[in-house]
């Protein structure tokens, strides 16, 4: 056939291609390689992968902090074909970074990325159109709307509670996939709040949603080569390759729900003692005349979608293990829930869990500002100087007398979070790397310093007080109810950076079933 011919004799050709573009880009890395050379780093591995293939084949907690033990908290590390990546665990310098946004911008491979998935959106943009398109939605995400909105979230609690009720009948435990639950739960948390939009059927289109998330292009050596050619020149990601492919089947499908919600809007449907303030905000801006297209409102409501489930169903997940294999944790958070309930006469309300009540739950929250610490969903945080800079630093940089560090426009800048600043021993103490809330039932704990979770400064997550809300409404409503426990002695649960930038879990020895995280429950009367 016509076509069988032209791709049999085409594809050597552009293999062929490709092997001597990469062998040209990693003959400019090196007659440049005066960029960070003078910080130590890690070995690279390959030439072709740098450390960045290696880190991502890596569990969670094995890579960043080790190395920060051997080479302070910046150093370089090498992207694909021996791009040079600055680390940059310095508190003060990171938080220069993050803050100072007309300079550091999220990498071109990002925006590019971003845009493909969603259009232009919250998190697709840059400076001034970033700022006014997130002022526009934060009346979205206050806390005093949050408020209004939680009885919603108790409610998906509760049906959560109920549906593994029913799953128990008569059995004393059985194993429940956390990682599946628990992320639907919490996409059904942000459309049913921001969209009144019910995601809530186990049985319709929404487990292959998740699915999509959660996973990623098949790792062939097609899908490696598209990578290498990506990552020297991201607008070759508009061209058919598997990211494409993938990325496209991610935004039909956010799409068709977001175009579904957006339909009422264009049927002049009220809005009004609905529990989608998203949505409306979106449809007031386009009524008074702010130029909100239809584009813009899909694009922007797919994005909170993604963004607002794919975080938070991940960290109450972590929380769910971390109690499992804790007891001692797990029954002591319980017993404060259940004191309070016999003192008031009802279980804790939305004031009671956010700290606002009379009475406070001060483990309880201990527990939840140490899940927030050591279970952050995002392993760094990514910037590129558009722009010549000098960042300030906390530490003398390695080899000299100054406390700054210049960087040169392009440089690529991760920020270490999940295995870095969050748990940094200078911060936190020799134990930073143990789940321990009793560290901030401790005097002067906060002055320590901030946790990077939700990044910092202008970009800092939009829907933080939802996701803390949410976070603390699930956990107190599971808790009271179930006991958790490990599902078997020989499953072990290793946490990998998947889906992008995002830590899923997968079981030890089934990491091609992808990701899973199952744990075993009973009923709180069955302790």
């Amino acid at each position: 056939m016509p076509g069988q011919v032209f791709e049999c004799a085409t594809w050597p050709r552009i293999a062929a291609v490709v092997i001597l573009w990469a062998m040209y880009e990693l003959y400019k890395r090196f007659t440049h390689i005066g960029r960070l050379s003078f910080l130590h780093g890690p070995p690279t591995p390959s030439y072709v992968w740098g450390n960045v293939s290696a880190l991502r084949e890596a569990p969670v907690g094995t890579q960043y902090s080790e190395w920060r033990k051997t080479y302070g908290p910046v150093y370089r590390l090498h992207d694909l074909l021996m791009e040079p990546i600055l680390v940059l665990g310095d508190p003060t310098g990171a938080l220069y970074v993050l803050n100072k946004t007309e300079t550091y911008w999220r990498p071109v491979i990002d925006r590019v990325v971003l845009r493909l998935w969603f259009g232009l959106n919250i998190l697709s943009t840059e400076t001034k159109e970033h700022l006014q398109r997130k002022r526009r939605m934060s009346s979205a995400f206050t806390a005093q709307y949050v408020k209004t909105i939680s009885a919603k979230l108790f409610d998906l609690a509760h049906d959560l509670a109920n549906e593994w009720n029913d799953k128990l009948g008569l059995e004393k435990c059985i194993i429940v996939d956390m990682a599946k639950d628990l992320h639907r739960l919490s996409l059904n948390c942000i459309s049913r709040t921001m969209f009144a939009y019910d995601l809530s059927d186990p049985t319709g289109r929404i487990p292959t949603l998740l699915e999509k998330f959660s996973g990623g292009p098949e790792d062939t050596i097609f899908t490696r080569l598209a990578l290498l050619m990506i990552s020297v020149n991201p607008q070759l990601m508009n061209f058919p390759n598997p990211f494409k492919e993938w990325a496209n089947m991610l935004r039909t499908e956010l799409g068709t729900i977001a175009q579904k919600v957006w339909g009422a809007v264009e049927k002049g449907e009220s809005l009004e003692g609905q529990d989608a303030k998203a949505l409306e905000v979106l449809s007031q801006q386009r009524e008074e005349g702010e130029g909100v297209s239809k584009d813009d409102a899909v694009s922007e409501i797919a994005g909170l979608l993604f963004a607002g489930s794919e975080s938070t169903g991940n960290v109450i997940a972590e929380l769910m293990y971390e109690l499992a294999h804790r007891p001692d944790i797990q029954t002591k958070m319980r017993d404060e829930l259940l004191a309070f309930e016999a003192h008031n006469g009802s279980p804790p309300r939305y004031g009671d869990l956010m700290g606002s009540g009379g009475n406070k739950l001060s483990y309880f929250n201990a527990v939840i500002m140490e899940t927030l610490r050591t279970k952050a969903v995002l392993m760094y945080i990514a910037r590129e100087a558009v722009a010549d800079d000098v960042i300030p630093l906390n530490i003398l940089l390695p080899g000299s007398a100054a406390h700054s560090l210049p960087v040169r426009k392009g440089q690529i800048i991760y920020i270490p979070i999940r295995d870095g600043l969050n748990i940094d021993p200078d911060i936190w103490g020799a134990d930073a790397k143990t789940f321990s809330p009793e560290r901030w039932l401790e005097s002067g704990v906060r002055e320590r310093g901030g946790i990077l979770t939700f990044g910092d400064g202008p970009k800092a997550c939009l829907g933080r007080a939802f996701a803390i809300a949410e976070l603390k409404i699930v956990a107190a409503t599971l808790v009271r109810t179930f006991s958790f426990r490990p599902s078997y002695d020989h499953f072990h649960i290793d946490f990998y950076q998947l889906s992008g930038n995002t830590v899923k879990p997968m079981v030890r020895g089934h990491e091609n079933e992808g990701v899973q995280m199952p744990l075993q429950i009973r009923l709180r009367e069955e302790l």
